[in-house]
């Protein structure tokens, strides 16, 4: 049986603040959803309100606490999907005030680092408020539009609103064997409801991809030093779109990738590292293994995802 690692780990426990696990402190046992409907979605769902938000680079840092006190941050980037749920308009991150109930989506495929509270970049984020009801369905439904999960039928009609992730309309047979982004309002009584949605957007999933290779080169290619896992920087920066530069003169690299205002010097044998102006540290040094491949704590790969 496959070993779970600490990254792996956490997007477990992570979910487990919310609806979609449960845990039992005392038995120490994980429950997992039920398996027909495991791949229901690729996302998680973190719902709450908002306490507080701290700008960052390019990002801000929104913190969400439940009904339970269950504390999650979500770095709100500009690739995240912002919208209003009930006008199923889309949303500034500036509009973003404490107090807001909100539901966060994010890939559970996601790699995420074991820190406290649970903190990811999410892929869709909902303001939901009393003023303007509506309801938000994200996943994947059959050839006859019943979520897989059984939980809801849509009617698509002509008034149905139908886009891609990019804004531009598609046609109906474009949907299937999609994830979707399902606005609503009203429902039937019947088991399961069924609603003519207002607007369905089709997600884009190659992320997903993306993060599962991350974690197979992890999984391939660590050390341990003490307790602290060390991961290939040059691959792991690669695989997801940075340009790796190495530099003698620091004896190190700089990372940067197109179309972020971003830029890292990593030194090896120093704990100290740049992100743009400012300098950050490592638990552990980078380090230089085999004569060319350098090494750097699991905890960058977080920083690298843009989770803070």
């Amino acid at each position: 049986m496959k070993k779970i690692g600490a990254v792996a780990l956490t997007a477990i426990l992570a979910s487990s603040a919310w609806a979609t696990y449960s845990v039992s402190a005392k038995e120490d046992v994980i429950q997992v959803e039920n398996e027909e409907v495991k791949d229901a979605s690729v996302y998680m769902k973190a719902t709450g309100v908002i306490t507080n938000i701290e700008n960052r680079t390019n990002a801000r840092m929104v913190t969400v606490e439940n009904d339970e006190g269950g504390i999650m941050n979500f770095t709100i980037t500009n690739d995240t999907l912002l919208f209003h749920s009930g006008k199923a308009e889309s949303l500034k991150a500036d509009k973003l005030e404490k107090g807001m109930k909100v539901e966060g989506y994010y890939d559970k495929n996601k790699p995420m680092i074991l820190i406290y509270p649970p903190q990811t970049t999410p892929e869709l984020f909902f303001v939901m408020d009393d003023e303007h009801m509506g309801n938000v369905k994200v996943g994947k439904f059959d050839e006859n539009f019943l979520s897989l999960d059984k939980q809801l039928k849509l009617n698509i009609g002509e008034e149905t609103v139908l886009l891609n992730q990019q804004g531009e309309k598609i046609k109906q047979a474009d949907l299937k064997g999609k994830e979707l982004v399902v606005f609503y309002s009203i429902t039937t009584r019947s088991l399961p409801p069924q609603t003519p949605p207002t607007k369905i957007i089709v997600l884009d999933t190659l992320e997903t991809e993306k993060y599962m290779r991350v974690m197979d080169i992890i999984d391939k290619d660590h050390y341990m030093k003490g307790d602290v896992k060390m991961i290939p920087l040059r691959k792991v920066a690669e695989e997801l779109g940075y340009q790796v530069i190495s530099r003698g003169e620091v004896n190190g690299a700089i990372l940067t990738r197109v179309g972020e205002n971003r830029s890292f010097t990593i030194t090896r044998g120093t704990k100290s590292y740049g992100l743009n102006k400012s300098i950050r540290q490592f638990t552990v040094a980078p380090e230089l293994v085999g004569g060319n491949k350098t090494y750097v704590s699991e905890e960058f790969l977080n920083i690298l995802l843009g989770n803070e």
